[in-house]
């Protein structure tokens, strides 16, 4: 059996000591190494060449984020996983822009963990279950940002289209904006002609089609 090779990258003896005393029984995984720190881990995988790394996010000088950005730079071949307490959307969304391969909370068991840790070195992608939500969030606001870009709608125009489809008059649609009625009117013109449509309803029928709301 060739055994995944796994480097523990935490600044936190307690937590790599607990991993590794786990993955002693796995019959597939092996701890290749540890690092406290980003600087170190760079300098533990040009020298023991793991299959993954097991990164946390805070510690102390280079931070996970940057290590792993350094790490997949010089080292793309390198399956990283970041494994953290940290939950915050920021964190989230670098790691992934970066190209991490998982982003694991510290919550999940460690059957689970050395289940991802597979999953990652076969090929796959992972988050842990309660980050789901916030990826799909992030993918839908940027849909409909592309789906604005794309119909040539401003966003005063969208939160129109919005407010029609909660049944919004013109008025109220006027009185949200600190516009008149006649602007309002005008305004609806114009939506219609970039929509293609001709009246309130078709309006917001085809704008829920596009992903516009």
């Amino acid at each position: 059996m060739n055994r995944i090779r796994i480097l523990l990258v935490d600044d936190h003896p307690v937590v790599r000591e607990g991993l590794r005393t786990f993955f002693s029984k796995c019959a597939d995984l092996d701890v290749a190494g540890e690092a406290a720190n980003g600087l170190a881990m760079l300098e533990q995988v040009a020298a023991l060449q793991p299959d993954v790394v097991l990164l946390d996010i805070r510690m102390p000088g280079v931070s996970g984020i940057e290590a792993a950005r350094q790490l997949r730079r010089e080292h793309p071949d390198v399956k990283v996983i970041i494994f953290t307490t940290y939950d915050d959307e920021e964190y989230l969304f670098n790691a992934l822009s970066l190209g991490a391969h998982a982003y694991l909370l510290k919550s999940v068991s460690h059957d689970l963990l050395a289940s991802a840790i597979r999953s990652v070195h076969a090929g796959e992608r992972l988050l842990s279950p309660p980050l789901v939500g916030k990826v799909l969030n992030r993918f839908e606001e940027l849909s409909q940002t592309k789906a604005q870009q794309d119909s040539g709608l401003t966003k005063e125009e969208v939160h129109i289209l919005r407010a029609m489809e909660g049944g919004a008059s013109n008025k109220e649609i006027a009185d949200q904006l600190y516009w008149s009625e006649i602007t309002v009117k005008r305004k609806l013109q114009d939506i219609f002609e970039k929509l293609g449509v001709d009246n309130r309803v078709t309006a917001v029928a085809e704008a829920i089609r596009r992903g516009l709301i």
